[in-house]
């Protein structure tokens, strides 16, 4: 026994007491967090000195986050002549180095500067005004109106160089933030302060004023200062050309249309409009003539009894209005007729007062039921922007209507929000405006009541399979979110309809589709791997990527070296001579070699030999089908040599084009042989897509192709996974189980 209890004291270290080892459920980070705990505990076996260790310096801890105790706790039954304290499973050494992560090359983008400084201070005024409009917009939260960061960076970039400050300015004024309220009334301060004690010129420098009501205008500063001076805001601007003001309860979720507020649009704001200084002097910046105003946004909420629909035709009639070409009436509902009472015939005053606006050419209506079937013939024919925002009582047969007889002009429509308004108006679209270059629709609709769902579409289907769209051939941007309500054949349908409309969209940029297919996830994956494939591969633009970031000598040394390596003569012969049948790997697999091992067997190859038709670029040019786009072919796509040949034409113009940019382009058109389909190369891409079927036109330019299709339920905000955490928030963390409070009362489990 005695010497069993040797043996046993040899192999272990005494013990002061006789409480549990604490089991750590805690996960290392990474790998390399293992590695250090398993350092650090064999040093620590090494060199074990009984003096006493806090708590705090044993318990795991991750990077960037703090412990949840703000102090650890005294140590229970630890005695101080102990030799020996047990060794925690992983620790964090803050003297060691930590192993550098493979990571780090992924994160930091080291981009190889071109060695070339801008001539910064010799730039022209307007060349560095676009530069910081490019940079800094926007200054400030289209809905919210809180200033970005953006506005902080213009102030800054101003104070580098007296070369940035009067264009920094100058992008900083032209729509200055006014939010906080405080930063409307120093700008006041700053505009009706004399000019000749300024450097720069402000008062010009102002273009328009997005001013929110209830964060500006609507209450007084305090200090003395007063609610804000409109007037002395506006009357010294000689450049303003947009005057908009702004009512949180006139925005989205649109449920408090009918709460009244005790501001409304003040006589000041006209007559500032009006105002000339008699001592107006041009060279100073002053204002010599009335504001030109070229966007106004009427609220029947703002105008109040004060300002009626009655009064509108007069207010249009002035001066500062008669340039008017952007106009938005917010909230004008249709009134509510007692009986015998007469109908006001609100839609024909409306009317009357926009022919007092000749130059007017984009028209806004939101959340207004005066935008109805009756309002709609009323309209100017001549508008080139219509936007109808939340207006219940447009439906698709008026609207086709209207687009026949007021569509000629039109460049933009935008629909959101309209819960009435279906689809069935897309066949008359191409006849009805041949000029539409922008189409957004937006079918996400709001609850009128926050205590219930009323927010379902008040049309019977979106669309039907009959009717078939007809886009205009001038279309750039297609923007359809939340399709929903329609059958399976109407969304094969509608989806068809872009894919034979292909060739007739050659200016089509951006393609934006998120529908919604209430059918089984089986059937709806099918729909989804169809669709979604057949519209990026005809639509989408596939290009090689840019130049790396180089200067325009090292560019051009570029293009040196690639004129050195083009094929000589004798590499033209041998490629000539290439056999009449060769095989060539499918797009997806990587191209390293493509020729077939027995076309290379048949005859010894040279040492050189040009591969710019041996490696077909995926996607170009290549005729495929959807059989073989779905199935994985193990053998090689045989292509005849005549094919080849044209392949290798086509090729060698591509480069040639991507070298130079289209200059000094030579005459490739030329060939040894000509073709009988050789009038196909200056038209769309075309591959064919099956025996028997209709070829498929490839458009290729689209830079943006979104196409969503799911079966998630419409809401008001809609949650994604980018709205989840992907990991726990500072101070809390995962018990470790080394959690000494337990046992002495004053701490808990969890």
């Amino acid at each position: 026994m005695a010497a069993s209890a040797a043996r046993r004291n040899l192999r272990t270290p005494p013990r002061t007491t006789r409480t549990k080892p604490a089991i750590s459920y805690a996960e290392p980070d990474s790998d390399c967090d293992l590695e250090i705990s398993d350092a650090d505990s064999a040093s620590e076996k090494e060199n074990r000195t009984p003096a006493r260790r806090s708590r705090r310096n044993t318990t795991p801890q991750r990077p960037g986050k703090r412990s949840r105790r703000a102090s650890s706790s005294p140590r229970i039954d630890e005695s101080d002549d102990s030799d020996f304290k047990r060794t925690p499973k992983k620790r964090r050494v803050s003297s060691k180095p930590s192993t550098p992560k493979a990571s780090t090359s992924e994160d930091t983008v080291l981009i190889e500067g071109s060695g070339v400084i801008p001539p910064w201070r010799d730039l022209p005024y307007q060349v560095l005004v676009q530069i910081f409009q490019y940079a800094s917009h926007p200054l400030y939260d289209d809905r919210t109106f809180q200033p970005l960061p953006s506005s902080r960076w213009l102030v800054r970039t101003a104070r580098v160089c007296h070369a940035f400050a009067e264009p920094a300015l100058k992008v900083l004024y032209s729509s200055p933030p006014l939010v906080p309220m405080i930063q409307a009334h120093m700008l006041v301060d700053l505009l009706t302060a004399d000019p000749a004690s300024m450097a720069f010129k402000y008062r010009p420098k102002v273009e328009s004023l997005q001013i929110d009501v209830d964060q500006v205008a609507a209450y007084s500063l305090g200090a003395g200062r007063g609610h804000l001076d409109l007037y002395g805001l506006i009357k010294d601007l000689p450049r303003l050309a947009a005057l908009e003001f702004y009512h949180q309860k006139d925005m989205s979720p649109y449920r408090n249309l009918d709460d009244t507020i005790k501001w409304t649009y003040p006589e000041s704001i006209f007559e500032a409009l009006e105002y000339v200084n008699p001592n107006a002097d041009a060279q100073r910046g002053d204002k010599t003539s009335p504001c030109k105003l070229q966007g106004w946004r009427w609220s029947s909420r703002l105008a109040g009894k004060k300002w009626p629909i009655d009064k509108l035709r007069e207010i249009h009639m002035k001066s500062s209005f008669a340039s008017l070409r952007k106009i938005a009436f917010v909230n004008y509902q249709v009134p509510y007729l007692k009986k015998d009472e007469e109908d006001p015939k609100h839609e024909n005053i409306l009317a009357e007062s926009l022919k007092a606006l000749p130059e007017l050419e984009h028209l806004i209506f939101e959340s207004s039921t005066l935008c109805n079937a009756k309002l709609l013939p009323l309209l100017p024919t001549n508008l080139r922007n219509l936007e109808l925002v939340n207006c219940w009582e447009i439906i698709a047969d008026d609207l086709a209507e209207f687009l026949l007889t007021h569509g000629r002009q039109l460049r933009v429509l935008t629909l959101n929000h309209c819960q009435s308004l279906s689809l069935a108006f897309l066949p008359t679209l191409g006849e009805a405006c041949p000029n539409l270059q922008a189409f957004r629709m937006n079918l996400t609709y709001f609850n009128l009541h926050a205590t219930y769902r009323d927010s379902e579409p008040q049309y019977e289907q979106l669309l039907l399979p009959e009717q078939i769209p007809v886009w205009p051939s001038t279309l750039q941007t297609i923007e359809l979110i939340q399709l929903r309500k329609w059958e399976t054949p109407a969304a094969e349908m509608f989806f068809q309809s872009l894919l034979d409309s292909a060739g007739n969209l050659p200016d089509l940029r951006r393609l934006t589709i998120q529908a919604i297919l209430n059918i089984g996830w089986r059937d709806r994956a099918s729909f989804r791997d169809k669709w979604v494939g057949s519209l990026a591969r005809v639509f989408k633009r596939v290009s090689e990527p840019p130049m790396e970031h180089a200067s325009v000598q090292r560019a051009m040394g570029q293009l040196t070296l690639d004129k050195k390596t083009e094929p000589t003569e004798a590499e033209t012969a041998i490629v000539k001579e290439e056999p009449k049948s060769l095989c060539f790997w499918p797009a997806t697999a990587p191209s390293s070699s493509s020729v077939s091992p027995q076309v290379n067997s048949a005859r010894p190859s040279p040492t050189r030999r040009s591969t710019r038709i041996r490696q077909p670029q995926p996607g170009k040019y290549a005729e495929s089908s959807d059989s073989e786009a779905e199935d994985p072919v193990d053998a090689g796509v045989r292509i005849s040599a005549r094919a080849a040949r044209r392949r290798s034409k086509f090729e060698r113009e591509l480069e040639v084009l991507h070298a130079t940019a289209g200059m000094h382009t030579p005459d490739l058109t030329s060939s040894p042989k000509s073709y009988d389909d050789s009038s196909d190369d200056d038209k769309l891409l075309i591959s064919k897509k099956g025996k028997g079927q209709e070829r498929e036109v490839i458009q290729g330019m689209c830079e943006v192709v979104e196409v969503r299709i799911d079966n998630l339920r419409p809401t008001e905000n809609q949650v994604t996974e980018r709205d989840f955490l992907d990991a726990e928030p500072s101070g809390d963390e995962d018990w470790d189980g080394d959690d000494d409070d337990i046992g002495g009362g004053g701490g808990y489990a969890w």
